[in-house]
């Protein structure tokens, strides 16, 4: 009965899907890859030849397990796809060459349909990937990545005029790319947003990393190459750069971005940052997680090249250092004459982290400050609030699981009563299927020998379940007891508000562990009636 009205309600959801339009149920099918889109025909003919005029196409090589078959399933979609069809968007994932047939069809199929979003992804070994493969009028958004692997090596160059957001991720250019990446995107003439993700170079050490290109509006890079001399950055209408280095970089950062508008610029320990004058800045967020070994001096000529900003992010502990060196600044006017707001907090909060000679902001780093801009908003946030809202989220984290817990263990109790109350026979049936046993066997020694090893397993289940019962109230106990700690170390206005809900668990922990109590007192006292009544058997049997 059930299965029949699995069957009815499957068909209605079918049949309400059935009467979307094309374009819609195209749209819902592209979340999935295209071997599941093609499992839809066999749903009813309405189904029958959707997958075939879908525009985005969807491949993995993980669908299948051997590289000759997926190579067969992609040769049957592109050949029974509507031709007709423009291609909207590719992705493709897969192991191996990039010389691969497949991958050769599942492009020039791509390019030759229009293609104009195309996201590629290695999950293999080093492999070469040949720029030459990518050859179209229409791209406007590719995504190049690896996973799980070494290395996506890029060789020769391409032609994709139309492209105007390219994301390379993880990707090893070669030497003469990376010695000319400009050059590189330089045939993306109306590349508007690049963004660069742990890429690397092969060849020479100390090169030059540039990127110059003169319609470049975005430009985000996660650690540049870890071999690169210097990294350049020339674009005349760049907007929005982003800029995360990794640890103990102290390569040189050159920008040339008169019209830029929003930066954030990230590093480790050092800064050697020089541009040119940022006469449009609105927004910039700086952080040098350890600036205790920079020189106070670049500190200052950073905030130079920032003199246009109106709203400034900085962390706390770049103004503690130059805290350590006010004669710096004892004699100068702040740079920052247009400031609107500006925003300081800490990067290390743990006491661990920080310096053990450590120096606090200065009231004269302050009124540097906002010299120049008396009326901008200051906004601090000190360590002891982010510790605040650290100890408070984790709090909740805990409440919320260790509520979860309490109704389990809730639903688990009364599981565990109806299976208690099914497994308690009379004994008198038990005595009488033994005599039954007896009867049948005729030998009295087997019978005593069942009832010796029928005690012994009621002591080890009772021992298992006090246990067990013992270690569930210690767990509840020990989760309040670390959440309450890490309430006392909450200011107490947050303290108050937390304290309601943390009462209520209380409670209900009370509760539930009274209940794991009561059911090891069941459990006890039912085994001691067995024992009594086996022990009273087993006597009369000898």
């Amino acid at each position: 009965m059930g299965s029949e009205n699995d069957k009815k309600r499957l068909n209605v959801e079918v049949d309400r899907l059935s009467s979307l339009p094309d374009d819609l149920i195209h749209k819902i099918l592209s979340f999935n890859d295209t071997v599941d889109a093609i499992k839809t025909s066999t749903l009813s003919s309405r189904w029958r030849f959707i997958w075939t005029t879908m525009t985005c196409l969807a491949f993995s090589t993980d669908d299948f397990p051997k590289l000759p078959k997926f190579s067969k399933f992609v040769k049957h979609v592109l050949s029974g796809r509507d031709n007709q069809r423009e291609v909207s968007s590719v992705k493709l994932t897969f192991r191996g060459k990039a010389s691969q047939v497949f991958v050769k069809r599942i492009l020039a199929y791509a390019f030759s349909h229009n293609v104009q979003q195309l996201n590629i992804e290695s999950v293999d070994s080093t492999i070469e990937f040949p720029l030459s493969l990518f050859s179209s009028q229409t791209l406007k958004h590719l995504i190049l990545s690896q996973s799980y692997c070494r290395s996506v090596i890029f060789t020769s160059t391409w032609e994709v005029p139309a492209l105007t957001t390219l994301h390379l991720n993880e990707i090893i250019l070669s030497h003469d790319n990376a010695d000319n990446f400009s050059g590189l995107i330089s045939k993306c003439v109306n590349l508007k947003t690049l963004t660069l993700t742990r890429c690397d170079m092969v060849g020479s050490n100390n090169i030059d990393f540039s990127i110059f290109h003169p319609q470049l509006s975005n430009l985000t890079i996660e650690r540049e190459p870890w071999n690169a001399r210097s990294l350049s950055v020339v674009a005349p209408q760049l907007k929005n750069l982003i800029i995360r280095r990794c640890e103990n970089s102290s390569k040189g950062i050159m920008i040339s971005a008169p019209d830029l508008a929003y930066l954030l610029l990230q590093c480790y320990d050092c800064l050697k940052f020089s541009a040119d004058d940022f006469h449009s800045l609105e927004k910039a967020d700086i952080s040098i997680t350890r600036p205790y070994t920079e020189d106070p001096q670049n500190i200052v000529g950073l905030f130079q090249l920032l003199h246009s900003v109106k709203n400034l992010t900085l962390n706390l502990e770049i103004l503690e250092h130059l805290s350590s060196s006010g004669e710096i600044i004892s004699h100068q006017h702040s740079p920052l004459a247009n400031l609107k707001s500006i925003k300081i907090y800490p990067l290390l909060v743990d006491k661990y982290q920080l310096p053990i000679k450590m120096v606090n902001m200065s009231t004269e780093v302050k009124i540097y400050l906002l010299d120049g801009s008396p009326g901008a908003t200051f906004t601090m946030v000190s360590r002891e609030e982010i510790l605040a809202e650290r100890n408070a989220t984790y709090a909740k984290k805990r409440m919320a699981k260790l509520q979860v817990r309490l109704e389990q263990e809730k639903a688990d109790i009364e599981t565990n009563r109806d299976h208690i109350e099914q497994e308690n026979v009379p004994m008198e049936s038990r005595n009488t299927l033994m005599d039954d046993e007896q009867k049948a066997l005729d030998e009295n020694e087997l019978q005593i020998e069942g009832n010796v090893e029928h005690i012994y397993s009621c002591w080890d289940s009772l021992d298992k379940q006090i246990k067990q019962g013992k270690r569930k109230i210690h767990e509840i106990i020990w989760e309040l007891r670390d959440i309450k700690k890490c309430m006392t170390k909450l200011p107490a206005s947050k303290r108050a508000e937390m304290q309601p809900c943390f009462s209520s668990l209380c409670a209900q922990a009370d509760s539930v562990m009274s209940k794991i109590r009561d059911c090891m007192k069941i459990q006890l006292d039912e085994n001691q009636s067995r024992f009594h009544e086996l022990a009273t058997t087993l006597q009369s049997s000898s």
